[in-house]
Formats: C-alpha cells, sequence, structure tokens
C-alpha cells in the first residue's frame, strides 16, 4: 500500500476512536449559576429597597422646599449629563466597531468636516444654554424665602420683628430669625425676643427648636474657627466664618428631626460637632420656648446665689460651718441663726410665675382669677367642670396626659410638676385653681 494511502487510513481509524478523558471540557455550570444568582440579588435590592437608595445618586431632600428645588435640579442636570454621556459613548462605540483593524485595510485621510465640526461647537452652545436657563429659572425658588403659612406661628408679635443684616426675608418681611453660632465643637442657637440685647435671650445648643409651617432665617457665624452649617434634608451648606455672617432659611411642613453636622474640618473634635433641628407644631414650640426660659432663668438665678460665696473660705460663705470652741480654735463662733419659719405658698403667684423649671401655667392657660390669658392650654374656666374635686384637678397636673381636651394634642404640656413642685406646692395649686373655677 503506498505511503499516502496509509496514512489517510491511519487517521480515519484515529478519528473514529472515542474521545479520552483529557479533552473533556470543565464544568463551569455551577460557577455560572452562583454568578447568576449574585446578579439577580443584587437586582432584586435596588427594585424592592427604593426608600434605602432613594438619596443614593441626588442630594437629600423632603425637609424644606429650597433643599426640595436643590435636589430637582441637580436631576435635570443629571439628565442632561446623561444624554451627552450616551451621544459621545455611542458614538466611540460606533466608530470603535465600524473602523476596527481589517486586514489589508487602507485608513482614510480625513483633513477635517465643516459640517462635523460646526455640529458639535454648536451643540455644546445649546447644553450650556438649557442648563444655564433651567438653572436661572429655580434660583429664586432656592434663594429666596417664602412666607409662612396660615397654620405656622403667628409672627405679627413685635418679638418676631427682623432687624437689618439678617439677610433675605420672605416678601411679608417676617420669619423666626435665630442666630446659629459655631463654636469648637458645638452650635449654639439664640432666638429673638424684641430687644437688642442679646444676652438674654432664649437660647440652645445642638437641637435648634422650630415651629412648622414656619419660615426660618438663619444668621451663620462662628466664634472661633472656621465651620460649616449643613442639615441635608433643610438646604445646602453655608459657612461659618470669623467676622462675616451667611443667610439661609428653611420651612418645614411636618413634625420630625433633622440632623446634619460640621461639614468643614474645625479641629480635632470636628466629627462630634453634630447639629439637628426639631420641628414641633406652633403649639408645642410656645410650650417649649417658655419652659426654656423659665430653666434659662433659674440656672442664672441659681449661679447669682453661688457667686458671691466662690473663692471664699467655706466659715464664711455658710456661717453654720465657722469654728467652734474646742476644736482648736482660739475664737468662740457666734451661734448659728435659727432657722427661719416655713413661708404660706402663695398659689396665685405659683400659677401666674411658677417655679425654677416648673413652667407658669399662666403662660399657657386662661384663668380669669389670676388674669391670665395663655392660649397653648384649654381655657381652665370651661375646662374645669363643676364636679372635678381638688384631688381630680392635682391628678390633672400631675398626670397631664391622661385626659386630653378636645381641640389639643397629648404631649403639649410637660409632665415634670411632680418633680419640680413639691408635694404641698402641688396641692396649693390645685385648690386655688378649684377655687377660681367655681
Amino acid at each position: 500500500m503506498p505511503s499516502k494511502e496509509l496514512g489517510a487510513e491511519l487517521r480515519r481509524s484515529v478519528d473514529r476512536l472515542p474521545q479520552v478523558v483529557g479533552s473533556v471540557r470543565p464544568n463551569t455550570s455551577r460557577p455560572r449559576r452562583l454568578a447568576l444568582s449574585l446578579t439577580a440579588a443584587l437586582v432584586g435590592l435596588l427594585v424592592f429597597a427604593p426608600g434605602a437608595f432613594a438619596d443614593f445618586w441626588k442630594p437629600e431632600s423632603g425637609g424644606s422646599p429650597n433643599a426640595d428645588k436643590i435636589s430637582d435640579l441637580y436631576v435635570y442636570v443629571f439628565i442632561v449629563g446623561v444624554i451627552v454621556f450616551i451621544g459621545v459613548e455611542g458614538a466611540l462605540l460606533w466608530c470603535i466597531v465600524k473602523y476596527r483593524k481589517r486586514k489589508n485595510a487602507v485608513a482614510d485621510q480625513i483633513h477635517g468636516n465643516t459640517n462635523l465640526e460646526i455640529g458639535w461647537t454648536v451643540g455644546a452652545a445649546l447644553i450650556l444654554v438649557v442648563l444655564a436657563t433651567i438653572t436661572f429659572v429655580m434660583l429664586p425658588g432656592i434663594r429666596n424665602p417664602p412666607n409662612s403659612s396660615a397654620a405656622g406661628l403667628n409672627l405679627n408679635s413685635v418679638q418676631y420683628a427682623v432687624g437689618p443684616g439678617s439677610g433675605k426675608q420672605p416678601p411679608n418681611g417676617r420669619s423666626l430669625n435665630i442666630a446659629v453660632n459655631g463654636q469648637q465643637y458645638v452650635w449654639r442657637f439664640t432666638y429673638p425676643d424684641g430687644d437688642t440685647n442679646a444676652l438674654n435671650n432664649v437660647f440652645a445648643y445642638e437641637q435648634m427648636v422650630v415651629p412648622t409651617n414656619t419660615t426660618v432665617t438663619l444668621n451663620i457665624r462662628a466664634q472661633d474657627v472656621a465651620h460649616s452649617w449643613w442639615i441635608p434634608k433643610l438646604g445646602g451648606k453655608f459657612d461659618a466664618v470669623p467676622g462675616y455672617t451667611n443667610h439661609t432659611w428653611f420651612k418645614i411642613s411636618k413634625p420630625g428631626i433633622y440632623t446634619g453636622q460640621c461639614a468643614e474640618l474645625c479641629g480635632r473634635n470636628h466629627a462630634n460637632m453634630i447639629a439637628a433641628v426639631r420641628a414641633v407644631t406652633p403649639a408645642q414650640y410656645r410650650l417649649w420656648y417658655v419652659l426654656q426660659r423659665k430653666q434659662i432663668q433659674a440656672s442664672s438665678a441659681a449661679v447669682a446665689k453661688l457667686r458671691p460665696g466662690i473663692g471664699t473660705p467655706k466659715s464664711q460663705a455658710d456661717p453654720t460651718l465657722a469654728p467652734v470652741p474646742g476644736n482648736g480654735s482660739p475664737h468662740a463662733a457666734a451661734p448659728a441663726a435659727a432657722a427661719p419659719a416655713v413661708a404660706a405658698i402663695d398659689a396665685k403667684a405659683l400659677f401666674v410665675n411658677g417655679k425654677g423649671q416648673a413652667t407658669a401655667c399662666g403662660s399657657c392657660h386662661v384663668l380669669a382669677a389670676a388674669g391670665t390669658k395663655g392660649v397653648v392650654g384649654p381655657n381652665l374656666n370651661k375646662f374645669i367642670a363643676k364636679d372635678d374635686t381638688v384631688a381630680a384637678i392635682k391628678d390633672m397636673i400631675v398626670h397631664p396626659n391622661a385626659e386630653i381636651a378636645k381641640g389639643y394634642a397629648a404631649g403639649i404640656m410637660p409632665a415634670a410638676y411632680a418633680t419640680t413642685l413639691t408635694s404641698a406646692e402641688i396641692d396649693a395649686l390645685a385648690a386655688y385653681i378649684f377655687k377660681n373655677t367655681r
């Protein structure tokens, strides 16, 4: 048999042999199924958990109209950017595929295309015009504060008169103007009271309390180094710089707590410089303001009482601690004065002015005999029934949320009277209300 025929026959015989084990492909179905499962799980998380990714790709919003408009503007710019990205990347991929390397191909020699150059120049200019137009149309809604709503805090009082240097104000010129002062490493919020003496104003630290449906304007300053005020859901960042005042605003429509922090490195404890804005109803805000003022006044009075004794020997600050004969003292001490008699409780003064951290009842309630005209809580001349006993009134004071007057919300009246007033004071207060509501 010729050699060529022998070789062909040999190849045919080999081709008819079964494949050897080593030629079998490895099983890749398991890794592929795992990859597909992980991809499906990731897609499911993105689809069924939209709340977790609501602000993943755009600024946080939902707290104030200016923050919502900032978020909307970002979305419009993002959409234009996506269109440009798809157009540019699509053209790039088309060129890569159409003009990919081919065997024996000769490249075209291009020396310019006037129509194409005009097209991408005009297109880029039109994109800038569109972005600028959208921005300038939406910018007034971001910068200019609106009027407070009818359901907001009544700002017609002299207390809320806004002075010069307070930045942009609503069209009616009325807002709750709060001074924000950045200090290492805490935020201080000072509330207006209608006078020019800022030392007697109500203030708070870390958490700002504001009424809902009310336009709040902020004067932002710094006391030591540069800080940055930022509550993401209430608008953009504003620098707090020593010697300079920045201004911003927000208007919250529903109660809630909105958190943020200093957004500029201000020292080693920068991460601890947090801030929060708590929005409450106007009635709750008025009650909080009164209680906060009472607490500050009580603290100031306590400090003033202690101040004369600071730095003096205990024997001089408190005569009862003076040395007595037989304890190494060469002089006899005068006997300690007898304890004064306990003064009778002035229930009317307690009702009108309160005591320490206890809110004055008259600041929130109407009671004809006391001459009070509070509007935060119900009119006691109408709310207290004729068959209510002194014990029942006392229970209302100690447990204010047990019975809620129609038209009022729970939680407005503080439940701390049992700890801030003595039992005798609560009894006197209940008896006074009982006597003057018959």
